[in-house]
């Protein structure tokens, strides 16, 4: 059979396209078959996480029911109750699979913790949450959002607000209602002013020598505190990697992936101190040193403020 040449590249593109199809639908048939077996054996994070990757592939019906039989075996019943639902809105009448999903998901209804939010009186109405790694805006607040059992924190956030964590564990079939708001207005977190020793026109050597230890102990401290931040950042990479490998773009993750999102969150804070207060310190230390031997001597004030990614560290001279 001819064929004009223009249609060989169409061809070879039609080829190729089915050939990955084919691979993709082995991958995930390995996938699900790995699943079913570690299901069997009770190794339910290996098993979820499998079926994930498998529906992935080469979505399925019957893979998402598996994945939701698998998510309320391992406690995650609000995840597992919305994935029944989902299947039963997409099988058709005559399936036979239809009255499973439907019973599944009645029987967990029930089962499911709803947690409403409040926002506090007062609070700016900017304000949202963070429950894992999943953020909530304005509008879910006063809405019986569904939640897994077990412990829970939610990080409260508004601009120009210093967040604030809220903790709290929910029971099966528990409701209860939370009510939130930020932290202190960023304007009103005042800095701590520290005197550093002052001279007079006629600085006594003491003095000079004084003002020489204060540079060196600055920076010390300059050094202590980039080596901090280096080292946290290093770690929060770590953690990073941690999320990656743990957590998935539909936004769920493990409890492995939910305590390395907690760990890498606190680790950024401690190194951009760090790198604050290192870099600071090391410049203030600095000054010193180089000023110690004139006469005339200016006041000092070391100043140290919070910010909503670390701190602040200023260095103040008055003449």
């Amino acid at each position: 059979m001819k064929m004009p040449a223009q249609s060989l590249p169409v061809m070879l593109t039609m080829l190729a396209a089915a050939g990955r199809a084919h691979a993709q639908e082995a991958a995930a048939d390995a996938l699900f078959d790995s699943a079913r077996a570690a299901m069997a054996k009770g190794d339910f994070e290996r098993a979820c996480e499998q079926f994930k990757a498998s529906d992935k592939l080469d979505p399925a019906s019957g893979t998402e029911l598996n994945l939701a039989d698998c998510e309320e075996k391992r406690g995650r019943l609000a995840g597992a109750w919305e994935l029944f639902r989902t299947v039963e809105e997409k099988l058709s009448a005559n399936d036979e699979r239809l009255p499973v999903a439907h019973a599944r998901a009645q029987a967990l209804q029930g089962r499911v913790p709803r947690l409403t939010v409040r926002l506090a009186p007062g609070a700016p109405p900017s304000s949202t949450f963070r429950e894992g790694g999943v953020e909530f805006d304005a509008a879910t607040f006063g809405l019986p959002l569904p939640m897994d059992p077990g412990a829970h924190e939610l990080l409260v956030s508004a601009p120009g607000f210093v967040p604030r964590l809220f903790s709290l564990r929910l029971a099966e079939g528990e409701s209860r209602e939370l009510t939130v708001l930020p932290g202190a207005p960023l304007k009103q977190v005042q800095p701590a002013a520290v005197p550093l020793p002052s001279s007079t026109p006629r600085e006594s050597s003491s003095g000079r020598a004084g003002t020489r230890t204060l540079g060196f102990a600055l920076g010390g401290v300059g050094i202590g505190g980039v080596s901090v931040g280096a080292v946290a950042g290093v770690l929060m990479l770590g953690q990073k990697n941690a999320v990656n490998d743990e957590c998935h773009p539909d936004k769920s993750c493990t409890k492995a992936g939910l305590a390395a999102a907690h760990s890498a969150h606190t680790l950024q804070a401690v190194s951009n101190v760090g790198w604050v207060v290192g870099a600071a310190a090391l410049g203030a230390g600095a000054y010193l040193l180089l000023t110690s031997n004139t006469r005339d001597k200016p006041s000092t004030t070391l100043a140290l403020a919070p910010t909503p990614t670390g701190g602040q560290l200023s260095l103040n001279r008055s003449w």
